[in-house]
């Protein structure tokens, strides 16, 4: 397979989790607004597409040097980054 097909099926699988979890948490335990609530979700999807963004130029340079389970790891703890304002807004709320 081509490098490119299979870095879009890498992404095609890993966004929408990447995504729609931090999204789904909002959604599903907000107390909030509406408009609150919808301003943390903006935030939360821009949280997702910069550590996304981030992540998968690492992850290319890694692979591309031979380092693929350290490429690995980095996808997988690039995972959490958009919940940490979400942690953040929660630990406000409670104080």
């Amino acid at each position: 397979m081509d490098d490119i097909t299979i870095w879009i099926i890498i992404i095609a699988f890993y966004a929408p989790l990447h995504y729609m979890l931090p999204v789904l948490i909002l959604f599903i335990t907000g107390t909030e607004s509406d408009a609150v609530r919808k301003t943390l979700i903006r935030r939360a999807l821009i949280d997702s597409t910069l550590s996304m963004v981030l992540a998968f130029i690492l992850i290319i340079l890694l692979v591309g040097s031979g380092f693929i389970g350290w490429a690995m790891l980095v996808m997988l703890l690039s995972m959490p980054l958009p919940f940490i304002r979400i942690i953040q807004h929660c630990k406000e709320i409670t104080h």
